[in-house]
């Protein structure tokens, strides 16, 4: 059954919302991010024009933002409230008080504007404090391979909510991403005042920022690691491996984890697996994805482990259908097995059960049209959920939800969508858990790069209108170990814990479908 969204929840009197746009000249995320806000159930917001911070833009900027389709610029009216705030009478309410000020132009001076905003004048600024709007935001962090970081700032001093994002080292390459992400980032402190809450609120601490020389060095250095990052994409490959940790998944909270791990077997030159969900109830079955370097497609199989923890025999599992699968997460409910392949390429999440011969048979959709990556059930406080990352979105920065009060359906989305942006603990990464009454969400942590290690969040709020976690810890491969580059997945197995892990090789059947599909792509180009 399609998921739906649910909005009914939303408060009964509308949050009324200020946005500061520049006057004269604007630029289209302004505009856009303007407008998608108008939009947002619950919440009522006025256009306001306002004089912008005088800016310096050198010529290097000027280059990139004429390159960029979000930095172009846009002449508009000056008609709603060009002059003083304390000229615009008729950009308040009637009490003379908005809910909230968004200062998107960077205006010279907020401080008239905090008196007529019971919650502040909420700006977007990085790390070192500087404004969206100013030349090379985000530039710090961008460049030093961390991925990028935008901060909603209440007053200059408290923040809101942050959103950390993967991006490319080479700053032009990455410029856009904060731009397309900032409307989450809005929408998610909006929405918390629309469902009577306030946003999580902590001391906002701006770096110091760095001298023109300095910014010039670094950007070159960000542009070696960017460079070296795609000579790693096409000479190497990816090789993973399933390992068996004979402790329960509670231990992953506890310290050197990685170095209890049990590999299984040993590498192959035409496949590796991933991936691995235990069979419930037995201590020998476990389901993962098979990958074959030669086509790059993932296909499930069941694994049945000797005595000795080897891998005795592998069949082929679960729904045969075109494409890419993995991810077969599996879990129990009322006496029965289920399970929940990834088929993201097909735009959809289903559910199976698997009876005691091991065939699957098809249950419901759970979410229609929605590229949904390494989706992960839970049940918390009497409802069931589903965690996902949207590849919409993007390929591992998003935590989206959807639940429901039966396992079939009908599925309705989280009033915030995604509920989370931070490439370092959002994808699912395995099965979350409660230990002594808390609820433990394993998610990837993709600094650097996809699948680097896992990080377990401790779910502080988890409501159909809000959600709230926290990082506690990380499971890192063992930088000496067999498997030093990654670990991407933890899974309950009774006692024990499935987890897998990565080393880059070099592949040549991996190389050679690289090379035929670059080869095949210029071809194109120049119409061979």
């Amino acid at each position: 059954m399609p998921c739906t969204s649910d909005c009914d929840d939303a408060a009964a009197a509308p949050v009324r919302a200020a946005i500061l746009l520049p006057a004269g000249r604007s630029r289209v995320w302004q505009e856009r991010a303007a407008l998608a806000l108008d939009g947002l159930p619950g919440v009522q917001c006025r256009i306001v024009r306002v004089r912008a911070a005088p800016r310096e833009h050198d010529a290097q900027w000027r280059r990139w933002a004429a390159a960029h389709p979000e930095l172009q610029e846009l002449r508009v009216d000056d008609e709603s409230d060009a002059a003083a705030p304390a000229d615009a009478a008729d950009a308040r309410d009637a009490a003379g008080v908005w809910d909230v000020v968004i200062d998107l132009a960077d205006v010279a001076d907020p401080a008239p504007w905090r008196a007529r905003s019971r919650f502040g004048v909420w700006q977007p600024l990085d790390a070192q404090g500087l404004h969206l709007a100013a030349p090379y935001a985000g530039h710090a962090s961008i460049v030093s391979g961390r991925g990028g970081e935008l901060t909603l700032v209440r007053d200059g001093a408290t923040a809101l909510e942050t959103m950390r994002y993967y991006a490319d080292p080479d700053y032009p390459r990455a410029l856009g991403r904060a731009y397309l992400g900032l409307l989450y980032l809005l929408a998610a402190g909006l929405l918390e005042l629309v469902h009577g809450g306030e946003p999580a609120a902590a001391a906002f601490v701006a770096q110091a920022p760095r001298s023109r020389w300095r910014r010039v060095a670094a950007g070159l250095r960000g542009r070696w690691r960017s460079q070296l990052r795609r000579w790693r994409g096409q000479w190497l490959s990816e090789s993973w491996m399933i390992g068996v940790v004979d402790a329960p998944i509670e231990q992953t909270l506890q310290g050197r984890f990685a170095e209890r791990i049990r590999w299984l077997g040993g590498r192959d030159a035409l496949q590796y697996r991933a991936d691995p969900f235990g069979l419930p109830g037995e201590d020998r079955l476990l389901y993962c994805e098979t990958y074959d370097y030669r086509d790059g497609i993932g296909r499930l199989e069941r694994l049945r482990l000797d005595a000795d923890g080897a891998v005795a025999q592998a069949d082929p599992a679960g729904p045969q259908r075109p494409g890419h699968v993995s991810y077969p997460y599996v879990f129990e409910h009322a006496g029965r097995t289920y399970a929940i392949p990834e088929t993201a390429q097909r735009r959809c999440c289903e559910l199976y059960e698997i009876d005691a011969h091991g065939r699957w048979r098809f249950v419901a959709t759970l979410l229609d049209d929605v590229a949904a990556a390494d989706a992960s059930l839970f049940a918390w406080e009497g409802r069931f959920w589903l965690a996902y990352t949207d590849l919409s979105w993007g390929a591992f920065d998003n935590l989206c939800l959807s639940y429901a009060d039966d396992l079939r359906g009908p599925w309705r989305r989280h009033a915030r969508h995604p509920v989370k942006l931070d490439h370092r603990s959002s994808r699912p990464a395995g099965t979350p858990f409660v230990h002594d009454g808390a609820l433990y969400r394993p998610a990837q942590d993709c600094t650097g790069g996809y699948g680097q290690a896992v990080a377990l969040n401790r779910v502080r709020l988890c409501t159909p209108q809000r959600y709230r976690e926290e990082v506690v810890t990380h499971c890192r491969p063992d930088p000496r170990g067999r498997n030093p580059h990654g670990l991407h997945t933890v899974s309950a197995w009774g006692a024990r814990t499935l987890v897998d892990g990565k080393r880059y090789v070099f592949n040549l059947h991996e190389l050679g479908r690289k090379l035929r599909r670059r080869y095949g792509a210029a071809a194109q180009t120049v119409g061979v």
